[in-house]
């Protein structure tokens, strides 16, 4: 069963987004209300052969539109961080119900089946695969391809001893020998199928691959996807990590933005 979740989350980052930018708007009307009062006040009980200097509340006037640009600025930058998100959240969508290529040695067994692979980075002499369950006990291992690349295999599901083991979540280890009798660094990938797509303001969109509950299963964020084994994945993960990297930097600008113009604003209080 394939779900994917993004009702209330993507409610909670669209309200989160219009805050800010509303509240200085209300702020900066207050503030201008007041400054307006006590103007209309000073003009009405100056000293008509001495009439108050223009200077100052003409620049105190610049000021409120300056802040009210720059208002609007972030007001035009929330909007595009929340379009950018669902933009994300719409293309990492074509995933669910695909299998997908991730890095790592956390293997998720799904429906009595699961499939990884390994690289050697050189010709080993010796290779052995070993598959361990949560509590870390070992349940199935075998000799495996010495040749230097990578290297698929796949996994029944079953034990050394033929049981079969429950759907979930185990790690693998690929144990390699050079020529010379080192130690060879291994990598790892492993497939699975997405089965849940989730979002939220904080993390954006999250794929979780596993039939399992909890931990017995791998979450990752779509731009670590690796491949589309299937081929019927519309979107390309290049593009995907490409608009991730675009909807952080503008997050990143949208902090800096605010932060820079934080005392600028509340000069404006009269």
């Amino acid at each position: 069963m394939t779900t994917v979740d993004t009702t209330n989350t993507t409610s909670t980052s669209n309200t989160t987004s219009g805050t800010s930018a509303a509240t200085g708007k209300a702020t900066l009307g207050t503030n201008f209300n007041t400054f307006l009062n006590m103007l209309t006040t000073q003009l009405k009980h100056q000293d008509p052969l001495s009439p108050m200097d223009s200077t100052q509340f003409t620049n105190q006037l610049v000021q409120f539109s300056s802040v009210e640009q720059q208002i609007n600025a972030n007001s035009n930058l929330e909007k595009l961080i929340k379009l950018q998100g669902a933009q994300n959240t719409a293309s990492a969508i074509s995933y669910v119900g695909q299998t997908v290529e991730v890095a790592g040695s956390k293997l998720p067994l799904q429906n009595g089946s699961a499939s990884f692979s390994y690289t050697l980075p050189s010709a080993a002499s010796t290779c052995e695969v070993q598959i361990k369950d949560s509590s870390g006990n070992l349940v199935y291992k075998t000799s495996a391809d010495t040749t230097v690349g990578q290297h698929q295999l796949q996994w029944d599901g079953t034990d050394t001893a033929g049981k079969t083991q429950t759907d979930g979540l185990y790690t693998i280890s690929v144990l390699a020998s050079g020529k010379d009798g080192s130690t060879l660094a291994t990598t790892t990938s492993v497939y699975g199928t997405v089965t849940k797509l989730t979002n939220d303001a904080t993390n954006g969109a999250t794929l979780e691959i596993g039939a399992g509950t909890g931990d017995a299963k791998i979450t990752v964020t779509p731009d670590k996807v690796l491949s589309v084994v299937d081929g019927k994945s519309g979107y390309d993960a290049a593009q995907l990590a490409y608009e991730q990297q675009q909807l952080s930097y503008s997050k990143q600008l949208l902090d800096a933005y605010k932060k820079a113009n934080t005392t600028t604003t509340s000069g404006t209080t009269p």
